[in-house]
């Protein structure tokens, strides 16, 4: 009995390590901060502010009115301009020129809708074309595009430009008013003035990728003395504080974080962070805003000296900036080109636009099992009709099942052995009832006789783990299944958790039928119960987790009820055959 509760205990130990470490793993953080206003609520008005993109555009350069308000598609998508552009009778610094009114430009390609305004000749909005990209709003509120531009008050507008001397002084600010020189329905163009130097920003959105070329070309008239300073490109954003959300919260969006990759290091932060600045070391390849399925980055002219620096204020302001080094000469310009992409975090439409983007996307300490799981289930979601991810998911399932097949027959075969050999371990137990150590040596004998693994009951979970582990960081930051629809009307987002909580219900369920199906391995009835005790409290803890990753489970419990049955089946004593022998009968005679 003495060793009977020790193995009950070490039990409820191992369970209770294994929920832990799945809460402390799984479970995201909270991005609310204490203070702050909602985020949803936050980028809801933003998108309020920038309409659904017209599918005709038209151009908007011309005023209305005596107050020189723009009108047309561009004034009524830009939404107003409380970013920290300058007041429109502000002065630009190093110029006595007054500042050009506020104008706002609407770009159109197949993915984006872009708002670009000459505050600063920055950008206004970016939305992502298409019902996948959408904001899954809550109650009656209707759902809206994804806006990439969620900014500070207070803080520049992305794409701004500042222009430094040699010692640091503000030749250009980043606020400076620009004026509308040119425009269509895929490029603009502004120019500032102060002094004798000319900003001129060209923005160039591609047809066919979320891309947007900006070009900077900065010069001076003859009589200036030659400029030898540093152009900075500033990206900004608004993030939250994560918290712990404890073992029952809900899954929530990742927060934005400020993101730069130099000198082959990759480096986020965010708001709350114990290091919340960070220089690049050396060349960054790009600079920018990132979101858990979104990013909108800078990347600076190829062979370019650039360097980055991001920062994460307390208050939510993210900044992310990119600086390169100018030299201009006196009466002369100089040009520099700078690859804008702002969409999801596709690695196919990332690298379209710059390989080094493909880093962001980062699947963590799974990321070898997490690529081969999201490599199969694009197959499957490419190949088998409707399409659906939640299908692909079941296909996943069942390939996953195949080629752990052997393994978890033979731990299961092995459990089955054990029941069976459970009265002689009971004889030897009573035989050296005085001799543990003689008991352990005895059963290990047993065990060898009959080809038996005592820890072949904790080999279905030892493969498991890892892939659910893999499958929930997939959710969690593959853009392919964001949105992604199953049973609509029920499981509209695979990276959500289940709204009615049917499928966690139906998973443990299963969980449970499993529970009754395993052969106890040990004499003690306390075992089976403490089971059924953590299947229920792990069908809890995958009340909030997303749904794609509960069905994963729930598919892969139904097989291993299907293999167990067939497995109990397959064992069963066979019958003891019917007599074939004849009696030979003698009549007794009267």
């Amino acid at each position: 009995m003495k060793d009977s509760n020790q193995r009950l205990l070490l039990t409820v130990v191992l369970c209770m390590a294994v929920a832990l470490v799945w809460s402390f793993v799984f479970q995201p953080k909270s991005p609310q901060r204490a203070g702050a206003p909602d985020a949803g609520a936050a980028r809801q008005q933003s998108e309020r502010s920038a309409q659904t993109p017209p599918s005709s555009p038209q151009p908007s350069s011309s005023p209305s009115g005596p107050s020189g308000a723009p009108t047309g598609a561009a004034s009524s998508a830009g939404g107003s301009s409380a970013a920290g552009a300058a007041p429109a009778t502000g002065v630009p610094r190093g110029t006595s020129q007054p500042r050009p009114p506020e104008r706002s430009v609407a770009l159109d390609s197949e993915r984006l809708h872009v708002v670009l305004t000459s505050d600063g000749a920055a950008l206004k909005s970016v939305l992502l074309k298409g019902e996948k990209f959408q904001r899954r709003q809550t109650g009656n509120a209707k759902d809206t595009q994804v806006d990439l531009v969620q900014v500070q008050p207070g803080q520049p507008l992305p794409l701004s430009t500042a222009l430094r001397d040699a010692a640091g002084a503000e030749v250009v600010a980043a606020d400076a008013g620009y004026e509308l020189v040119r425009q269509d329905a895929h490029s603009a163009v502004f120019r500032a003035t102060a002094g004798a130097f000319t900003v001129r920003k060209t923005f160039t959105l591609d047809p066919r990728l979320y891309r947007l070329d900006l070009s900077v070309d900065v010069g001076e008239a003859g009589s200036a003395p030659p400029l030898n300073g540093q152009l900075t490109i500033i990206s900004t954003g608004h993030g939250q504080a994560g918290s712990g959300g404890g073992w029952f919260s809900g899954h929530a969006n990742a927060p934005e974080r400020a993101i730069c990759e130099a000198a082959g290091k990759l480096e986020r932060v965010g708001v709350g962070d114990k290091h919340p600045v960070w220089e690049g070391p050396g060349t960054a390849a790009f600079a920018g805003v990132d979101e858990q399925y979104f990013i909108r980055a800078v990347v600076p002219p190829q062979g370019a000296v650039a360097s980055c620096r991001i920062e994460a204020k307390a208050e939510g302001a993210l900044l992310a900036t990119l600086s390169l080094p100018l030299a201009v000469p006196a009466g002369g310009k100089v040009g520099t080109a700078f690859v804008v992409y702002a969409g999801p975090k596709d690695t196919e439409e990332l690298g379209a636009v710059a390989p080094a983007l493909k880093n962001s996307v980062d699947l963590g300490f799974w990321s070898v099992i997490a690529n081969v799981l999201l490599a199969v289930m694009k197959f499957f979601h490419k190949v088998v009709p409707p399409h659906n991810w939640g299908i692909a998911i079941i296909l996943l399932t069942l390939t996953v099942k195949a080629l752990t097949f052997p393994l978890q027959h033979k731990s299961m075969k092995s459990m089955q052995e054990m029941q069976r050999l459970q009265p002689q371990i009971e004889e030897i137990k009573k035989k050296y009832a005085g001799d543990q150590q003689r008991q352990n040596v005895e059963q290990m004998k047993l065990f060898k006789e009959h080809g038996v693994n005592p820890m072949g009951s904790c080999l279905p979970m030892l493969i498991q783990m890892p892939i659910w582990l893999a499958l929930y960081t997939t959710l969690q930051v593959s853009v392919e299944l964001y949105n992604s629809v199953f049973i609509p009307g029920w499981l509209d987002d695979l990276t959500a958790k289940d709204p009615y909580y049917i499928l966690p219900v139906a998973m443990g369920a299963t969980m449970l039928l499993t529970q009754v199906l395993t052969p106890t391995p040990m004499s003690n009835p306390g075992q089976k119960t403490m089971g059924y005790a953590m299947s229920a409290f792990f069908s809890l803890l995958m009340l909030n987790l997303p749904s794609g990753l509960t069905l994963y489970i729930f598919v892969n419990n139904i097989l291993s009820i299907l293999q167990q049955l067939y497995l109990r089946r397959a064992m069963r004593p066979p019958a003891p055959p019917a007599s074939t022998q004849t009696l030979a009968v003698t009549a007794r005679r009267a």
